[in-house]
């Protein structure tokens, strides 16, 4: 059964020893959680222990693993509660009662990496080494109430605080009490006694305190105790903690004088932080007559004033002293570096084509009647001297028939018939041509064998990569712009030319993104791949613009390769000509004509793989996608 603490005896029972309202049996030997936060160059195991336990640490390799024994400790949460969340390295983390009194941590990590152990006085700190990296704290616990903040590196000066606001987590030494009709004042002094800190109670500080308190840090549970009680704490440059009501601190700090500080930013533009910080400063409201209006305080003017040097990125501010350090503190929560993200894109363009070619023609003629140039027949001889020895012994062709002055005829039997032949139904640029000729009487056959097999293949890669801060768009271009003029035909006149305007068109290799890092280390973004050609049209209207690009939205791991597009493209074309009727015949129709095939395809497939720059990487050391 819980006991009420007396009133009288509340602060020496609290110095002395946990009775009487305080837990007398706290779990001395239990592991009541287990966090990972980040700290400067490292990520930080937290093992919150109510005891004192003995340590043994050792690794084991493939993969590599930390492990810890905490000897005299029982487990008081689940074995398996990580959400095995790549942080800092750190990919599992995994508990057990290894033995009656001893409880083994596994802490699996991504590679070999340095690590050390820090004891305190209610955890234990396993600090392994991770420059650069950067991920959101995880707690786990039998009662995830309140999780594990990040604890000032000891090496480091602690950071002066105006405001006594208890964050969202936090590290301090837990208390379990019970108050009934206690009074403030006490309360204060038992908490003064129990942290060990100084604390100053203003005179307007009054009220009674009804509480239960189980197993929560000091600084929540008295935050808590004073927000019930419309009372608010300070804590200056000394570490002293003041506490009073809301109205004495607005009195207070309406007579302090200003004072002016000048704050430099190193990340953000100065001149973005103005209005921000300008809202924060203390109000000056007029004091309020009895029944008149409320007047809210964000209608009051400004104390104080913040103005940017943009020569320098630095603040100057003007404010009471008790505020300073609380915009000081709000200027470096928001003077923090934006991640970049490199990006590379890869876009594949594939252009296969096939052709096939094959066809017989004919020519049947004399040699005064043809309807092609492709064989030339004579229409005079002239004598020639074979052996040399200066007497003709046989002739040869002196001029031939040109075909456009002579009648396309021939005669058989005194009869004119047209041509019965396809001479002209040639394979264009054939890889093989066979051709056979034999004469018949007067008139002489001519067969071409012509045969044509091409493959093209075209592979054309285009990577563009760029570098930018998250949720700036970026954009990069290689190609070129082309002039194209427009003539507006309504502004032609009587004796006037219309008039002609010149715009730009891009071509080429074009990448627009916005990066947005989630907080899980995802990247979402939002893209615009494009290739483009130029190329005259058919007609007048200039150019044709032939473009393969992609534009989404899509969600990427850091160094995942992603497919944003992909496109296939199959074109089939057969043509078959010759001589009529016998070009149709089975089996033999195909040695009276000619038969062409060509098939064209073309693949497009376009990549992305983004990467988080952390502190220290190299600008453009990702690999480019595969």
């Amino acid at each position: 059964m819980t006991r009420v603490v007396s009133l009288a005896a509340l602060a020496a029972v609290l110095i002395s020893a946990p009775a009487r309202g305080m837990d007398p049996t706290p779990r001395a030997t239990a592991v009541t959680s287990v966090s990972i936060v980040p700290a400067t160059g490292k990520a930080q195991v937290v093992i919150g222990i109510a005891g004192s336990v003995d340590i043994e640490d050792f690794t084991l390799e493939a993969p590599y693993r930390i492990v810890l024994d905490l000897s005299g400790a029982t487990l008081g949460v689940p074995p398996q509660m990580y959400d095995k969340v790549a942080r800092g390295g750190i990919r599992n983390v995994r508990l057990a009662q290894y033995k009656k009194d001893v409880v083994r941590v596994v802490i699996d990590l991504d590679t070999t990496r340095s690590y050390s152990i820090d004891r305190g006085s209610n955890d234990v700190r396993v600090s392994i080494s991770a420059p650069g990296s950067r991920f959101d704290a995880w707690h786990g616990a039998r009662d995830a109430a309140q999780p594990v903040a990040e604890r000032p590196e000891q090496t480091e000066a602690p950071k002066a605080r105006t405001r006594m606001a208890a964050p969202a987590t936090s590290t301090q030494p837990r208390i379990t009490v019970t108050y009934q009709d206690a009074d403030i004042r006490d309360v204060l002094a038992a908490f003064a006694a129990f942290s060990g800190r100084t604390i100053v109670v203003g005179k307007g500080v009054e009220g009674k305190i009804t509480a239960e308190v189980r197993d929560q840090p000091w600084d929540v549970a008295m935050n808590a105790i004073l927000q019930s009680q419309n009372l608010a704490a300070g804590e200056d440059n000394n570490g002293i903690i003041t506490v009073d009501s809301y109205g004495n601190i607005l009195a207070k700090q309406a007579t302090e004088p200003l004072v002016t500080q000048l704050i430099p930013v190193n990340y953000t533009r100065a001149s973005s932080l103005v209005e921000t910080i300008g809202s924060l400063l203390s109000k000056d409201c007029p004091p309020q007559a009895a029944g008149a209006a409320q007047v809210s305080v964000q209608s009051c003017p400004a104390r104080g004033s913040v103005r940017a040097d943009t020569a320098t990125n630095t603040l100057l501010v003007t404010e009471v002293p008790s505020r300073m350090n609380d915009l000081v503190s709000y200027v470096r929560d928001l003077d923090v570096r934006t991640p970049q993200v490199s990006i590379k894109a890869k876009i594949i363009l594939v252009d296969r084509t096939d052709i096939q070619d094959i066809g017989i023609a004919y020519d049947f003629g004399s040699s005064g009647a043809f309807f092609n140039k492709l064989v030339q027949r004579p229409s005079a001889f002239g004598p020639i001297d074979t052996n040399g020895d200066g007497v003709p012994d046989a002739t040869r062709p002196t001029e031939y028939f040109d075909p456009s002055k002579t009648p396309s005829v021939f005669r058989v039997g005194g009869n004119s018939l047209a041509a019965i032949a396809n001479a002209n139904q040639r394979v264009a640029n054939p890889a093989l041509s066979l051709l056979f000729s034999t004469t018949l009487g007067k008139f002489s056959l001519t067969s071409f064998i012509d045969a044509l097999q091409e493959v093209r293949l075209a592979d054309i890669q285009a990577e563009p990569s760029i570098v930018t801060l998250d949720n700036k768009k970026a954009r990069i271009v290689v190609g070129e712009e082309t002039p194209i003029r427009v003539l507006d035909a309504n502004s032609a006149g009587t004796g006037a030319a219309a008039r002609a305007t010149v715009s730009f068109k891009e071509s080429g290799i074009i990448l627009e993104v916005v990066p947005h890092i989630t907080s899980n280390r995802q990247i979402l973004m939002t893209l615009h791949s494009e290739r483009s050609s130029l190329a005259l049209a058919a007609s007048d209207l200039g150019y044709t613009f032939a473009k393969q690009l992609a534009e989404n939205q899509l969600l990427v791991s850091d160094g995942e390769t992603a497919v944003i597009g992909g496109l296939t493209v199959t074109q089939v074309s057969v043509s078959k000509a010759g001589i009529p009727l016998l070009v149709d015949l089975p089996l033999i129709g195909k040695l009276f004509g000619h038969t062409s095939s060509q098939e064209d395809k073309r693949d497009l497939l376009i990549l992305v793989t983004p990467h988080i720059v952390d502190d220290g990487d190299k600008l453009g050391g990702t690999a480019a996608p595969r």
